[in-house]
């Protein structure tokens, strides 16, 4: 995926540089807001050597019957599992031409999860109680999304330095699993999201895979003078999430970001010379 994202950068900077078009360059952050259809993978649950594998694993035990002290239990998984809102940043190359721009966007953004099980500590003579002691163990999970975006924009209002565009895109996603774990007593604890995820067994420990998706948006473009200027700008894009054959489901997800933006006809002279 490397290959291709340098691959597509510098195509259209060399072709653009053998045209006396208009290249703007931009670099671009914001938040990632990822819809939930494939957070249940980090619930816990989901994989061979899941949380039970783990407190049921011998060398574990030990260490989990010292710190919890009396008989316990895992009581509840978390069945609703949402992403939290993720960092996103990228850069952008276009073609301006009058009140059109072609472009293309390179993203990359990092998503969490975090949510707790619960366990249940047998400990009712200590507390004089009926039920158990729910004691509440972290559960995290990370993943890496790295999107490219080939698309148009138009300007549809203009009026002094203000523009506002609608930009239409087509999308190609990958992404990537990079951890999933529980916490007890401060120890991290991995859970191995093996084949029931990827078959690629070199893949075992990073499943992940690659999607298609579609978008628009609008975007806000403040112009500061004829070499700068900066957009505030929202996505929405309809695209799949694709980590297996089993696990592809379709999806919104949305992005909200600011971009600098600069004339680029001086970095492509100094790039061509």
């Amino acid at each position: 995926m490397r290959k291709i994202y340098f691959l597509l950068l510098f195509t259209p900077i060399f072709s653009l540089g053998q045209q006396k078009s208009e290249l703007v360059l931009g670099i671009n952050g914001g938040g990632y807001f990822a819809n939930k259809n494939t957070a249940f993978i980090y619930g816990g649950n989901y994989t061979n050597y899941n949380v039970f594998s783990i407190f049921d694993n011998s060398i574990n035990k030990p260490t989990f019957d010292q710190f919890f002290q009396y008989p316990y239990s895992i009581y509840d998984i978390p069945n609703d599992i949402e992403y939290s809102i993720g960092n996103e940043i990228g850069f952008h190359i276009g073609k301006q031409k009058r009140k059109t721009k072609y472009y293309i966007d390179f993203n990359f953004a990092d998503i969490n999860v975090q949510d707790f099980l619960t366990i249940a500590i047998e400990n009712q003579s200590v507390t004089q109680s009926l039920e158990p002691e729910y004691f509440p163990v972290s559960i995290n999970g990370k993943e890496k999304r790295n999107m490219i975006n080939l698309g148009i924009t138009k300007t549809i209002y203009e009026e002094s330095n203000l523009s506002i565009l609608t930009p239409i895109f087509i999308q190609l996603l990958e992404m990537r699993l990079k951890e999933n774990y529980i916490v007890v007593n401060n120890q991290q604890y991995n859970i191995i999201q093996n084949a029931s995820i990827q078959n690629n067994q070199s893949q075992v420990n990073s499943p992940g895979g690659y999607g298609l998706g579609f978008g628009s948006g609008l975007l806000f473009n403040y112009f500061i003078n004829k070499d700068l200027s900066i957009d505030f700008g929202y996505h929405i894009q309809y695209s799949k999430t694709n980590f297996s054959e089993q696990l592809n489901v379709w999806g919104v997800q949305q992005s909200l970001f600011a971009r600098v933006i600069v004339n680029g006809s001086k970095y492509l002279s100094n790039l061509n010379n």
